[in-house]
């Protein structure tokens, strides 16, 4: 047999059909050679028809196999135990002794044709079903952080004490393997996002409704618990113990509870090691009195990380009391020369807006609202950032301009005028930020547009014209101000990401030229 005949989606049938006793490695490759034999290609499809001409497996089984393998193969690559796999070639045994071979297969026109037949119906709906042997999560060829997780199936039968600690080796796990989010979701199999990409834990079977159950609600507080049930949704964190925190949301969806679990950092976020290209530039907008900072980006970018790191920072440089307003509270902060005082939303205030209005009596010097959500939040931060405080946000923006639009265009009309000039006067600055896989996927790196209020900006966000900020960010570098193209060029430039993952992102021909040019001197530099 060819070794470059053996393709993954063979690889794969071959193990399911040898798990099943169907097949043993002798016939598949006796397959294999057949089809060779004929001058055919061999694919997955002549392999399978092989089979059944020959009567050695039925043709429900082995289209049940087809549709395993194939998805397995587009998401896992070959399968981690290979039936051919499972000893050295032996030498060729006497006429006799050798199996039969099968038939030669029929034409490749015909099977080519029964392959697009079957693609149709295989994609038909417009999502990939995983499945494996005994409907287990398949395993990843050379993924050996996915090993030795605990089997939640065994959850129920735990019960609730035994499920809370099956959880927490879960979530420490994931930890160890540097996961950001963990996913239990009911009629899911387990996974977990690791520097960006989603992977199943292999050996899991689909989370049943009592299982994610009795994962997800015993170790509730009786206010969460409550809440829960009322609103079918729930933002927690999951405190297991000091510096092993999770931020959690549960939801009741159409199988059954769904639970999500963000993994905070257990060491305290230092602004020099977030990877920002001058983290002077950010350590020195903690030293305002007053004003507006804005932390802006989509979900999972580290807004949360970089709050916490400036709040860390004014916490052991100023002399202020720090109130914070949270959704809910992450990371704990320990007083050390400021006086924090931390609010958690439905637990400590009904909503960011009435923590607001009471937050200007309780004599604060900075203010943290964890997310801009609506017009009085807004409204009121803008307020507080007027009257004399530092005042620090997040929202949900792609870009600096974006962010502004975003300030002002949730105001009516006729407060337009009003709020441009507020805004103009009361932003000090915008840090929009990304998270990217590394240059070799081994971790993340940091992207960031930095938008510092200069009397330019100020002018431009006064008379509205936020559209012309992104040509104000390219001429002020020398300032500490960066476009995102120039924070990716930045990175490729600096070698933690490729030339292939940064030119998608560069529309400016001249940040173009620069990473042509740096990617030609790197492919001079090979050649020598």
């Amino acid at each position: 047999m060819n070794s470059q005949s053996l393709t993954k989606e063979i690889d794969w049938f071959c193990y399911h059909a040898a798990k099943e006793g169907l097949l043993d490695r002798a016939t598949c490759i006796s397959v294999i050679e057949a089809i060779e034999d004929a001058g055919a290609q061999v694919t997955l499809d002549q392999f399978i028809q092989v089979l059944t001409d020959n009567g050695l497996c039925s043709a429900d089984k082995c289209a049940h196999y087809r549709k395993m393998s194939m998805d397995e193969a587009k998401i896992f690559g070959f399968p981690q135990h290979s039936v051919f796999d499972e000893s050295k070639p032996k030498p060729e045994p006497a006429a006799a002794e050798q199996p039969p071979k099968p038939a030669a297969p029929p034409s490749p026109a015909k099977t080519e044709a029964k392959a697009n037949s079957d693609e149709s119906e295989e994609t038909k709906g417009g999502h990939v079903h995983f499945e494996s042997h005994a409907g287990r999560s398949p395993s990843i060829r050379g993924e050996s952080w996915l090993e030795g997780w605990p089997d939640l199936s065994q959850a129920q039968s735990a019960g609730a004490e035994g499920a809370q600690k099956m959880l927490d080796d879960f979530l420490h796990k994931a930890r160890a393997a540097g996961c950001s989010d963990v996913h239990l979701s009911a009629g899911a199999y387990p996974f977990v996002r690791r520097y960006k990409k989603i992977y199943l834990v292999p050996g899991q079977l689909e989370m049943s409704p009592e299982n994610s159950e009795i994962l997800s609600l015993p170790h509730l507080a009786e206010h969460h618990r409550q809440q829960f049930l009322e609103h079918h949704d729930l933002d927690y964190c999951y405190d297991i113990g000091e510096n092993d925190r999770y931020r959690a949301n549960l939801m009741q969806q159409r199988l059954g509870i769904s639970a999500s679990y963000r993994i905070i950092d257990s060491k305290m976020p230092v602004i020099s090691e977030l990877g920002f290209h001058e983290p002077s530039v950010i350590e020195k907008l903690t030293t305002h009195n007053q004003g507006l900072i804005l932390v802006t980006g989509p979900a999972g970018c580290g807004k949360s990380t970089t709050l916490n790191a400036m709040i860390n920072f004014i916490n052991q440089t100023r002399c202020d009391h720090i109130v914070t307003v949270e959704d809910p509270i992450e990371v704990v902060h320990v007083p050390q020369k400021c006086n924090i005082t931390q609010r958690e939303l439905h637990r400590h205030t009904k909503s960011f807006a009435n923590a607001l209005r009471a937050v200007l009596r309780e004599d604060p010097d900075v203010i943290v609202i964890g997310e801009l959500r609506d017009l009085e939040t807004i409204e009121m931060a803008i307020h507080a950032s007027e009257t004399g405080h530092l005042v620090f946000g997040t929202l949900h923006t792609s870009s600096a301009p974006s962010t502004m639009d975003r300030i002002l265009d949730v105001f009516p009309p006729n407060q337009q005028s009003q709020i441009r000039s507020m805004v103009a006067e009361s932003m000090k600055a915008v840090i929009c930020q990304q998270l990217l896989p590394n240059a070799d996927g081994t971790g993340v790196v940091m992207a960031a547009e930095i938008l510092l209020n200069t009397l330019a900006v100020s002018n431009l966000i006064r008379e509205g014209k936020t559209y012309q900020i992104n040509s104000t960010l390219q001429t002020n570098r020398n300032m500490g101000m960066s476009t995102m193209e120039q924070s990716l060029l930045d990175l490729y430039l600096a070698g933690k990401r490729t030339f292939e993952q940064t030119i998608p992102s560069l529309k400016t021909a001249e940040l173009i030229r620069q990473a042509q040019a740096r990617k030609a001197q790197e492919f001079m530099q090979g050649k020598k």
